[in-house]
């Protein structure tokens, strides 16, 4: 998921740049991304159906599960006979995990979201703990049938060495986190320009940036209400709307462009606003630029960065039932014009500036070393 693998890239660079060797498992997706970064990719196959993210984070917690099982054969191939000196493994990445148990090399654990803090699977599952996943017991069965204890899964729980890719003051209950070693690095933002450019066709006209990422695109009845909501105002609009096809959206007002994909950082590098689903990664980057977020967060984890992002005044918490026209269009004059808002997005953004980046994120992985 581009969530997943898009904050990692900047790292990718940083350790290349350093002299470091680095290969990368991923699906075909993300060779020409991982390419750009300087890695050699690692193909292993793509488990999926080719269908929307579940909302369900329990469901998906079982899909992720399955993505491992049917890497491991080819991931165990490749690196076989080259071996790596440590692991860097997805909060998610449990091949990667299992792997580096199995290898006995250093792990590092790579987090796009909240690491992992008390109470985290009630709100982010539903269930009381890892045990009572959907997916959970197949996966403790293929540790032991790789000679690793079940009990290493819980080193996603407990990392000794982790990298966050956002700030410490947003992490969810960051006093409670388990990790022994943790670089809170914010985001690691690397070299984009694979992905296009853009510019806003008048310098005086605030922009705004419409995106629900990369999984959970197929909302005609959202975009169709983000249409309606900005048509009249004096902006200009840019939305990423995956497959929907623009024509779906009704008639588009001269202010509105429609893309199926942008090149986010280039459009944020400009924006004014920014109509978010909540993922991490999005948030990071807009915060990065100094651009305060409408959040309309689509499943649980997403809920909780929205509740963060309200709390910490970063932007408002708009719930998807709670869309219309007019309340989209009411949250984006808010945040722009908000002080406290403002005043909230200029603290987090000094922040994430002290925060070190991709070249923090490589120093905590070469003392793992």
């Amino acid at each position: 998921m581009h969530g997943h693998v898009n904050p990692t890239l900047g790292v990718v660079e940083e350790l290349v740049r350093r002299g470091h060797r680095v290969s990368y498992a991923v699906t075909e997706d993300f060779v020409h991304q991982v390419k750009a970064a300087g890695a050699e990719p690692v193909l292993y196959p793509d488990a999926g159906d080719g269908s929307d993210a579940p909302e369900d984070m329990g469901e998906g917690f079982a899909r992720v599960v399955e993505v491992a099982l049917a890497a491991l054969p080819a991931l165990t191939r490749a690196f076989g006979r080259d071996r790596p000196d440590l692991v860097l493994c997805d909060i998610y990445a449990f091949a990667g995990l299992l792997l580096g148990a199995r290898w006995q090399v250093p792990t590092v654990v790579a987090s796009p979201t909240h690491l992992a803090y008390d109470g985290i699977v009630p709100e982010f599952f539903g269930v009381p703990g890892l045990p009572q996943l959907p997916g959970f017991a197949r996966l403790a069965a293929a540790f032991a049938d790789h000679g690793v204890e079940a009990a290493r899964i819980q080193d996603l729980v407990r990392p000794e060495h982790a990298v966050a890719f956002f700030p410490r003051t947003f992490q969810r209950r960051a006093d409670t986190v388990a990790a022994q070693r943790v670089a809170y690095v914010g985001p690691a933002l690397g070299d984009r320009s694979y992905q296009g450019s853009w510019r806003p066709p008048r310098p005086d006209v605030p922009v705004l940036l419409v995106s629900l990422g990369s999984q959970f695109t197929r909302r005609p009845e959202f975009y169709r209400s983000c249409v309606q909501a900005f048509a009249e105002l004096p902006w200009h609009v840019v939305m990423s709307v995956g497959a929907v096809p623009p024509d779906g959206l009704g008639p588009l007002p001269a202010n509105v462009e429609v893309h199926p994909h942008v090149p986010q950082l280039a459009v944020l590098a400009h924006a004014d606003a920014f109509v978010t689903h909540a993922g991490m990664g999005g948030t990071m980057e807009a915060l990065y630029y100094g651009v305060p977020l409408v959040a309309v967060p689509q499943m649980a984890e997403q809920r909780v960065n929205a509740a963060r992002i309200e709390h910490l005044r970063l932007g408002v918490h708009l719930p998807r039932e709670s869309v219309t026209p007019e309340a989209l269009r009411e949250a984006v004059l808010r945040v722009s014009s908000d002080r406290d808002i403002r005043a909230g997005v200029s603290a987090m953004r000094r922040e994430i500036a002290a925060a070190g980046g991709a070249a923090a994120a490589a120093d905590l992985i070469e003392r793992a070393l």
